[in-house]
């Protein structure tokens, strides 16, 4: 098992850390944030097959709950937790962006390290990230338009750029049948993107972030909640054991790339607290879900 698959979860929360306490580097790479987020993206597309959502057909009900899981829970409990916890609304608009947006394309590695269906979390996936172009601006409209004025159409577009070009340019290279070299490098190169765009992504909202500690624990136990709630419904939508560790990996770990250019793009600096919050108790989470899966071993 190379390093980077055996502690991913440990490099991402690394490269947070970086981002928060040397943030000089950080605001360097801020710019090229979109950029970086848009090549992984094509590289992480590299490994889609159309030809696997026809697998979408046969149980297609089971990919549209966990697609529903994957969008609607988080961001219904988040909708519910401003009622207690009142956050700002640049905050409040961060966390619900963060909750809204799908899960990340290397949850296919993911479920593959911990012993689960690669196959199904690539078409979760897939099919979660084509339907965020409508799904995930309709419910951030929906929830924060009387706080904060969101164009639904500035943030499909943003959306498009995002997913469906290095989505196409990637399915293009597969049919030019070009792909083979780059896919087997796609993993390791990923995580050291991710890296340097965690590091862009903190760096911003590092001093907010440490100045504002105890709103960063409100939105963790929020996060938290979400990940309570959402991880044994994941295990008891399982049929045998691998469905329950991709479903609870591909609802638990989110595109949070995506989520910090969609904010950086409408919100300041503060709007990030919710993401990296969120990137931290996910990744915290998939090392806990590694050990569980090594220990079940």
């Amino acid at each position: 098992m190379s390093f980077t698959k055996k502690y991913f979860a440990l490099i991402v929360l690394a490269s947070l850390l970086l981002g928060l306490l040397w943030p000089a580097p950080g605001m360097i790479i801020k710019p090229y944030n979109a950029i970086i987020l848009m090549v992984m993206m094509f590289f992480s597309c590299l490994k889609i097959d159309l030809h696997e959502l026809k697998n979408v057909k046969k149980d297609w009900w089971r990919y549209l709950f966990i697609v529903l899981l994957v969008f609607i829970w988080p961001v219904f409990i988040s909708y519910l937790a401003q009622l207690f916890f009142h956050f700002d609304k640049e905050i409040f608009v961060g966390l619900i962006i963060v909750s809204a947006v799908p899960s990340a394309v290397s949850v296919v590695f993911m479920s593959d390290l911990l012993g689960g269906e690669p196959t199904k979390a690539l078409v979760s996936t897939t099919v979660a990230h084509l339907s965020s172009l409508f799904i995930t601006p309709f419910l951030v409209w929906l929830t924060t338009r009387t706080i904060i004025d969101i164009g639904f159409l500035s943030m499909f577009l943003l959306i498009l750029k995002l997913v469906i070009i290095p989505f196409s340019l990637a399915q293009i290279v597969r049919f030019l049948k070009k792909e083979k070299f780059l896919a087997a490098q796609t993993h390791s190169l990923n995580t050291w993107l991710l890296v340097f765009l965690n590091w862009g992504i903190v760096a911003p909202a590092s001093g907010l972030f440490l100045g504002n500690v105890k709103v960063v624990v409100w939105l963790s136990l929020v996060i938290v909640l979400i990940l309570l709630t959402i991880i044994p419904l994941s295990i008891w939508f399982g049929r045998n054991r691998q469905e329950k560790i991709t479903w609870s990996v591909v609802n638990t770990y989110k595109n949070s790339g995506l989520a910090s250019v969609i904010v950086l793009s409408i919100l300041p600096a503060v709007g990030l607290l919710g993401v990296i919050a969120y990137a931290i108790v996910t990744s915290f989470t998939i090392v806990v879900l590694q050990w569980w899966s090594l220990r079940k071993n």
